[in-house]
């Protein structure tokens, strides 16, 4: 990597003074390297259990070693341990991995523990932002968990994305099979196998997914004929073998079916469908002994298993299920059945599970159930002779419940106007609600009236209207909890702590396992400084219940308030995971948490989340909006914004947000609509007019934006906005000087490290000579402790080559802030570039301390260690950095040096390959193709 090119990224953290390694800790990480590179010859020998060994070992000598804990998590599940997998998978993301290298494998990983809603809704595993062909991968996982959940819709989905993104890959087309099976369009479902054959014929899949559509047909004799194609392509295919095994026990021919029977024991002892098979034979047989013995096994084989692991499985559910009926283990049987019936409505299992409800005296719900299942399999006569038993049963009872048919009373009485006050507040309009509620607290001072009311006022600010109203209702009801809780939140809006203390505590005394009181006091610990009580009130709320979606959202507010942000994302990953439907609260501080650490990827999956929940309210639609512009989306957030500009009414503040996203979406006669509509409530609003000069300038009416500019120097003369809004406007009129003017008067009237910074670009773009750097170094001298404008001299003389100068403001900036990663990283790179390579090891060195998961920083350090010869220890650094970036080209290049230099020429090959294939180009595309070269 060139200097000039590394001193461009811009790296985003606050980092503690770095300090030097010591040779003891070069010495273990060069050992676990060795032992790393040991595992990788293992794992590629196929030698698992040796590469699990040595990956162990390196992990020992270094905890922190990326590329031991991502190969670890790979030999795994190929070892099927989804488990240990999932751990060191993570383990892998946590410490950097790029999400494309570890996507794929940890998806799998879940979906091997039956974590199929977890995996969905995990962040990480989304497919945004991800390399094409790893998008396919993932979303082939992604359609088999929905199809598994049931949700055929979302599972066609991921396929057609799949498929639109390679529609080559026989894959794409197979994975809609089962699909089309279970929803009996079988003509369909042959057509995608034919289409998935054309593009490999020898596809042993293909082949088996032929034969199970003829198989549903009733084509047995081709079925057979495509599954015996199968086995010998693949003998050890498991469907294929328990499939053909399954018709041959339907046929009679017990010897064949015994026969694949055995060769599944043998590949594959820990399935149960083999053991069900022995069983059935063993029925037709007369041998009931031998055939609870194979329903036993069949039982003992998926009861220890974790539910989460068979509870997407219907397979396995109903072997379970029809396992434990056919041993008289009724209530064993039920859960299974049950699960099965929840994931798949129209399966006959419904039946099954109906006989076990009545056998359990449980007749209301077996009816219920049977009317469920017939509504969507009407032709079931078995079904319904059950169900006419059923309601014999019952005496031919009416249904329980009835459907209210009554609106509310018109006449006008305190309870009519409470409820209409209530409906009001839940529909958000609180003005419309104040009215009516103080209307029916008035004619009658109800409990329900007034929670509702105090509520009210505490929304909008009204503490001492609140106060009044919860002090009568604790007097009223001076030993109800509810009471005193709402008292105590009263009077802390009010600013009386210690007697809101002293209500909530008194609520406890009533009932200590309330939540709100104890959350109450939380809120008060942590406005006193008090974090850690605060923390511990209300981690001991969700040990006692993890249900809990409010203790979560404290919890995450508190750790924010502590910049613990990986907690804090924490927490609202769980509450989001649990909150209801209507709940939209975790969903808002995901977005925006995730936005603030630039998770951006991250960001666009949970406005996606929240938008599935409420896909008509505004505001969210602006949430999804700012994460569609994070990622770059300026097409797709258009239809977001006109969405949320139909539904916004009189919210000045979200006209403005709206307005903003609008214009930083280029949707320029959007903004001008929303600004206009703006204008005409608040025409002196000085945000809007500032906008709205700027969309006028960008849209080319510069008279109009004349005028605008005019009127804001005349109502805010002394600000620095709007001097600077004059140089935008002069520059859109091909004026520079006039710009420069209005930068300097904008800096002079509110001279900040913002209008210096603008100063030294209009400089270094429109004035010859040294101005931006005197401009500097005059700002400096008054303000020497300013590390953004310091920063911006060192980049300045680096860019230009000024490498004693640029190492010296690198210096300077270093003393300002000690251990600032991305200056010793820059420093080192103007260190390499002066052949001062023991220096640039050092000062990379730092950086690696202060920043050790940035790819970038890991890079310098490796590319500085490989000049000074020490390539092996550079090796262990660039497959590190490698994962994290896997599309950074010019980590690839410096990979393939190392490699090449150590003799490991066929990764070095493929490494530079992919170095010159990069979509995002290479500075040092000459010295690699030379490399290639070299190498083939």
């Amino acid at each position: 990597m060139t200097a000039s090119r590394a001193l461009r990224q811009v790296l985003h953290s606050a980092l503690v003074c770095a300090s030097l390694l010591s040779p003891l800790a070069h010495a273990q990480d060069a050992k676990a390297g060795r032992l790393y590179e040991d595992a990788l010859k293992r794992y590629n020998a196929k030698d698992l259990d040796g590469a699990t060994v040595q990956l162990k070992n390196a992990l020992q000598e270094d905890r922190k070693l990326l590329p031991a804990h991502l190969l670890l998590g790979k030999v795994a599940l190929e070892n099927s341990n989804p488990g240990a997998a999932e751990g060191a998978l993570l383990a892998a993301l946590d410490l950097g991995a790029s999400r494309s290298e570890v996507v794929v494998p940890l998806a799998h990983a879940f979906m091997g523990q039956g974590k199929h809603a977890m995996m969905l809704a995990e962040p990480r595993l989304q497919p945004e932002g991800l390399p094409p062909a790893t998008q396919v991968q993932l979303l082939l996982v992604r359609a088999a968990a929905h199809t598994d959940l049931g949700d055929e819709r979302s599972a066609m989905k991921a396929i057609e994305a799949a498929r639109s993104i390679n529609p080559q890959l026989p894959d794409v087309w197979m994975a809609e099979v089962p699909l089309r099976i279970r929803g009996q369009q079988l003509d369909d479902a042959l057509k995608l196998v034919e289409r998935a054959l054309q593009l490999d014929p020898k596809s042993s899949e293909a082949r088996y997914q032929r034969g199970s559509v003829f198989h549903v047909r009733g084509q047995i004799d081709d079925a057979l004929a495509e599954y015996a194609a199968t086995l010998q392509a693949n003998p050890n295919h498991l469907e294929a073998l328990i499939a053909r095994a399954g018709i041959y026990v339907d046929k009679g021919q017990d010897a064949a079916a015994v026969t694949d029977i055995e060769r599944l024991r043998k590949v594959y002892p820990n399935d149960p469908r083999a053991d069900y098979l022995n069983a059935l034979i063993a029925e037709r047989k007369g041998n009931r002994k031998a055939a609870a013995e194979a329903l036993r096994r069949v039982t003992d084989l998926i009861d220890p298993a974790p539910i989460e692991y068979i509870r997407y499985r219907p397979q396995l559910l109903m072997l379970a299920g029809l396992s434990h009926h056919g041993l008289n283990q009724y209530q064993k049987a039920r859960p299974y059945l049950e699960m099965l019936v929840k994931q798949q409505p129209r399966n006959p299992a419904s039946k099954l599970l109906a006989q076990v409800l009545f056998e359990a005296r449980e007749n209301e719900n077996a009816v219920l159930l049977l009317e469920n299942y017939l509504r969507l399999q009407p032709g079931d006569a078995q079904a319904l002779a059950m169900l006419a038993s059923g309601h014999s049963a019952q005496g031919r009872n009416a249904k329980a419940t009835q459907l209210m048919t009554q609106a509310l009373s018109t006449r006008d009485t305190p309870e009519a106007r409470s409820v209409l006050g209530q409906a009001l507040l839940q529909a958000g309009k609180p003005a419309a609600a104040q009215p009516e509620l103080e209307n029916a607290w008035k004619r009658s001072p109800s409990t329900a009236t007034g929670v509702s009311l105090v509520m009210l006022y505490l929304r909008t600010e009204q503490p001492v209207k609140a106060l009044a109203v919860a002090e009568r209702l604790v007097k009223d009801q001076p030993d109800q909890p509810g009471m005193h809780q709402l008292l105590g939140m009263a009077q802390s809006a009010t600013g009386n702590a210690k007697a809101a203390r002293t209500s909530f505590e008194r609520a406890l005394q009533f009932d200590k396992g309330l939540v709100e009181p104890q959350m109450s006091l939380a809120r008060l610990d942590a406005q006193q400084g008090k974090f850690g009580e605060a923390k511990a009130r209300l981690e001991g709320l969700v040990n006692e219940n993890d249900k809990l979606v409010d203790p979560m959202l404290e919890l995450a507010s508190l750790q924010r308030r502590q910049n613990k942000w990986e907690e804090a994302e924490r927490w609202l990953e769980k509450a989001v995971l649990i909150s209801a439907a209507r709940d939209l609260r975790p969903n808002f501080a995901q977005v925006d948490l995730l936005l603030q650490r630039a998770r951006y990827p991250e960001a666009l999956q949970a406005g996606k989340s929240l938008l599935v929940k409420a896909p008509e309210d505004p505001y969210a639609l602006l949430a999804y909006a700012r994460t569609q512009l994070a990622v770059g989306d300026t097409k797709g957030v258009r239809p977001t914004l006109s969405n949320a500009a139909r539904l916004f009414t009189g919210d000045v503040e979200a006209l403005g947000e709206l307005a903003r996203l609008q214009f930083a979406a280029n949707d320029l006669p959007g903004a001008n609509y929303t600004l206009t509509k703006l204008l005409e409530d608040q025409p002196t609003n000085a945000q809007g007019l500032l906008l709205l000069a700027s969309v006028e300038i960008q849209s080319g009416e510069l008279a109009k934006a004349t005028t605008r500019v005019n009127q804001l120097v005349t109502l805010r003369p002394k600000e620095a906005r709007t001097h600077l809004l004059a140089a935008e406007l002069a520059m859109a009129r091909k004026q520079p000087a006039v710009a420069l003017a209005a930068i300097r008067k904008a800096h002079e009237v509110q001279p900040s490290t913002a209008t210096v910074m603008r100063l030294m670009l209009h400089q270094g773009q429109f004035e010859a000579g040294n101005g931006a750097q005197s401009t500097a170094e005059s700002w400096l001298k008054k303000n020497p402790k300013d590390a953004t404008v310091q920063t911006a001299l060192a980049e300045f003389l680096a860019a230009r080559r000024q490498w004693p100068s640029a190492r010296a403001a690198y210096e300077r900036l270093l003393q300002i802030t000690p251990g600032d990663a991305p200056a010793l990283n820059n420093l080192a790179l103007v260190q390499m570039s002066m052949n001062d390579l023991q220096g640039a090891v050092r000062s990379a060195e730092a950086a690696h301390k202060a920043a050790p998961n940035e790819a970038m920083v890991i890079d310098t350090l490796a590319w500085a260690l490989h000049k000074a010869g020490q390539s092996e220890r550079a090796l262990s650094l660039l497959r590190d950095a490698r994962l994290r970036a896997p599309d950074h080209a010019e980590i690839r290049y410096h990979l393939a040096v190392v490699l090449n230099k150590l003799g490991r020429t066929a990764e070095a090959r493929a490494e530079v390959r992919a170095a010159l294939e990069s979509p995002k180009g290479l500075e040092s595309a000459q010295e690699a193709q030379e490399l290639a070269r070299t190498l083939k």
